[in-house]
């Protein structure tokens, strides 16, 4: 039977860490005094490494978006996450939205992460989540001119799909988000903004995860799930991941990848002329 995925497999999965630490803070919550900016170094020294030990039981490679500031305050676990068979993909600098930015702005902001992320890891990212899964005008256009392979910041389907920048440049691959599918809207408590009020039942957020797993299972979609590590770093959460993996592992032909792996497939699948 002829799938649109590799050696027959029927869906693809593609596990995310957005590992903002403090700069989540800064930006997302505008709130950069000592006790809300440690839970980002929660993330770092106590969930970074919870979740790298259970992808390594899973035998699993995952994408983590990291702001170009994280990146230069924890180079040593940024590498660690790359000498495990990560993928590093660029997720801002301060966690800024690129939304109110004119060109030389975002253009700045770019060249700032990709720099942090080359002098960490040796290697230049090739994808991208805008921290505000919001994009400007010119942001399509900056991705392609400096050379990204895909964007995970948009919604317009449940597979990848092909956007064109801008006449004469090369195109992109968009791996596709959901609210759904982020941890944040479920789990992340905070007082400011208001809306940030979730410390949800795991198992009625599993229930969620799951039956949305199977429908992307049945219709051959990118399951693309966002997690933050200091929001599903914590012991009930991590479980909960944990219980997910393994009910998907379950499932036969089932592509786990990184985000750069389904990218790569999608530009050869459609003969986008990039993904090399």
């Amino acid at each position: 039977m002829q799938t649109i995925w590799p050696d027959q497999k029927k869906c693809s999965v593609a596990l995310c860490f957005d590992f903002d630490a403090e700069t989540l803070w800064f930006n997302g919550g505008k709130e950069a005094t000592p006790t809300p900016t440690s839970r980002g170094e929660y993330a770092a020294f106590l969930a970074v490494p919870r979740i790298l030990d259970l992808l390594d039981q899973h035998e699993m490679l995952s994408t983590f978006f990291v702001p170009g500031y994280t990146v230069e305050k924890y180079p040593e676990i940024v590498r660690e996450i790359k000498q495990r068979g990560h993928e590093i993909g660029h997720h801002g600098f301060y966690h800024e939205t690129p939304v109110t930015m004119d060109y030389e702005e975002e253009k700045e902001i770019l060249e700032k992460g990709i720099r942090a992320i080359e002098e960490a890891t040796g290697s230049r990212p090739l994808g991208y989540r805008s921290p505000a899964w919001d994009l400007s005008h010119n942001s399509l256009s900056l991705l392609s001119e400096f050379g990204f392979l895909y964007d995970s910041s948009m919604m317009a389907d449940e597979k990848p799909y092909v956007v064109n920048p801008g006449i004469g440049q090369p195109p992109l691959v968009e791996i596709p988000v959901e609210w759904l599918l982020d941890d944040a809207p479920h789990f992340l408590f905070n007082f400011n903004p208001k809306y940030r009020i979730g410390m949800a039942d795991p198992d009625k957020v599993y229930r969620i995860w799951k039956e949305e797993f199977d429908g992307y299972y049945q219709n051959e979609g990118c399951f693309n799930l966002t997690m933050h590590p200091q929001v599903i770093g914590r012991y009930h959460r991590i479980n909960l991941l944990d219980d997910l993996i393994t009910y998907m592992k379950s499932h036969s032909r089932v592509w786990f990848a990184r985000c750069i792996d389904i990218a790569k497939y999608w530009h050869e699948k459609n003969n986008t002329g990039q993904g090399g």
